[in-house]
């Protein structure tokens, strides 16, 4: 089992669990990020789970293969550190990476409060569809049983009428995920088969018309993944493998 790297620019060093393992040189060309228009969608939003807000997200769409909800609470460590926390910090993490490459980012949520609630799922997507992103990638941790850990995605299924605009880049962007991840030094899911799910009922990937992925960083239910997720420098480590991610994607074409 590997753990998460700790993937830090000290020197130009990356280092896995402590130990020096690449180096890497500062780019003389333009990173193949720069210019290009990231929408992150960090999972959730603490008030879904507040009652004030539960008619809101009692809202129901059809998403081309069946109708699902607005969204949800998300999951939480066993310590009670929520999904909805992780990723909104993971994303933060993340803008700044892109934008110290040059990306133009943005947020589907602008906050992180018991006092929000949403956007709905598909209107995060519709988000993405009215700026013209580049790619869209949101942020999400599992809630499995315990002995389940690692990453993986879930990419578009072919859904006529609605996914087939989407269904080759976004399974592209699945793959370039999966890379980034892995390079980071990301323990991959030992219960998805290939770390990867071809899903036709995710509404945000449905309604998305610009290559979307979910990730899965980790299960939040595992405790050696819960441990990297309530940290600073493990939150670091996931955005730097998202980061590796888009870097592989733009720079496949």
């Amino acid at each position: 089992m590997r753990a998460l790297a700790i993937a830090a620019a000290v020197m130009g060093c990356i280092t896995l669990a402590g130990a020096p393992v690449a180096t890497v040189h500062a780019a003389e060309s333009p990173s193949v990020l720069e210019g290009r228009l990231i929408l992150l969608d960090p999972g959730h939003q603490l008030g879904n789970s507040n009652p004030r807000f539960a008619g809101k997200l009692g809202q129901t769409k059809f998403n081309g293969t069946t109708v699902k909800g607005c969204n949800t609470t998300g999951t939480a460590t066993n310590a009670g550190y929520p999904e909805a926390t992780f990723a909104w910090e993971v994303a933060r993490v993340l803008r700044r990476m892109l934008e110290d490459e040059g990306a133009r980012v943005a947020l589907t949520r602008s906050s992180n409060s018991y006092d929000a609630w949403g956007p709905c799922v598909w209107d995060r997507a519709k988000q993405a569809n009215r700026i013209g992103a580049d790619a869209m990638i949101s942020i999400h941790a599992d809630g499995s049983s315990a002995g389940n850990r690692g990453f993986f995605v879930l990419v578009p299924g072919l859904v006529k009428g609605w996914t087939e605009d989407v269904v080759k880049p976004g399974r592209r962007l699945g793959t370039s995920m999966l890379r980034g991840l892995d390079s980071a030094g990301a323990t991959p899911s030992n219960y998805i088969a290939g770390q990867t799910m071809v899903s036709t009922n995710t509404t945000g990937l449905n309604f998305s018309n610009v290559p979307t992925v979910t990730v899965e960083l980790g299960n939040m239910r595992n405790r050696a993944d819960a441990r990297l997720m309530s940290t600073p420098e493990g939150r670091k480590a996931y955005a730097r493998g998202l980061l590796e991610g888009l870097r592989d994607y733009f720079s496949r074409g």
